[in-house]
């Protein structure tokens, strides 16, 4: 009883963390000196993007490391006479299989963002799902799906002729999930940190796009587990502006 509660004191706790971080920085931004005006033109009304990357995955779950593959895409854009308010809904599949021992891993997440832009700062709010499965030593252990929410904080700014900057801060938390397994699922704690950049390649219709990733986990099952992934991802941004 005594660990079960201190298990919801986590997850709680967690939860909390992005919303207190965003208000920080929401403040942070409020006192930003006024020469950071908002580029309206840095922004499409419209965007879609997909990218690829070979991931590094460490886990605790399943006692093994090894690596595998992330395939995203989201689709966006931009509304409000300043194109201040971003609105993104993102897909994204992490697999990895681990010979050394037989095991698997699958994280389907959907995140859905809205966010706010002044100047090249950004900050929001992050709803989001996650479909997992895992398997350890050729043996089912998850099959759950659950759904929570988060904040996001992030730099996007123009570099040079063309070519932009990202640095993205995202965390959520999914307290519960259901599992066709008899165990408790839950993700108390997905905190993401995503460098990227992108390079025009045909006017401002096409971009291609890459960076480098960091996620960690705490995963907590009949136990708790920290999960981590690095990934190195490519890919292209289509967009529209009216």
């Amino acid at each position: 009883m005594h660990l079960r509660k201190s298990v919801k004191d986590r997850a709680l706790s967690s939860a909390l963390k992005p919303w207190v971080f965003g208000l920080l920085a929401i403040f942070a931004m409020g006192a930003a000196d006024a020469a950071f005006a908002q580029e309206a033109s840095l922004y499409p009304s419209f965007s879609f993007d997909l990218n690829y990357g070979l991931t590094t995955m460490k886990s605790k779950l399943v006692e093994s490391n090894d690596t595998g593959s992330a395939l995203g895409y989201s689709l966006g854009g931009f509304a409000g006479s300043g194109k201040n308010i971003e609105f993104n809904l993102g897909f994204e599949k992490d697999v990895a299989t681990f010979a050394l021992n037989d095991s698997k891993i699958s994280y389907d997440w959907q995140d859905t963002k809205i966010r706010y832009h002044y100047g090249y700062f950004y900050a929001g709010i992050v709803f989001s799902r996650l479909n997992l499965m895992a398997t350890s030593a050729g043996t089912e252990i998850i099959d759950a799906a659950g759904s929570g929410y988060g904040g996001s904080l992030g730099f996007y700014a123009p570099v040079g002729r063309g070519g932009s900057l990202r640095i993205d801060v995202t965390q959520v938390n999914i307290a519960a999930m259901k599992n066709s397994i008899a165990t408790e699922v839950s993700v108390p704690s997905r905190l993401d940190i995503d460098i990227g950049a992108a390079i025009d390649i045909w006017g401002k219709w096409l971009d291609f796009t890459f960076g480098y990733r960091m996620r960690t986990l705490s995963l907590e099952t009949d136990a708790a587990y920290a999960e981590s992934e690095s990934s190195t991802y490519l890919g292209l941004r289509m967009s529209t502006t009216r």
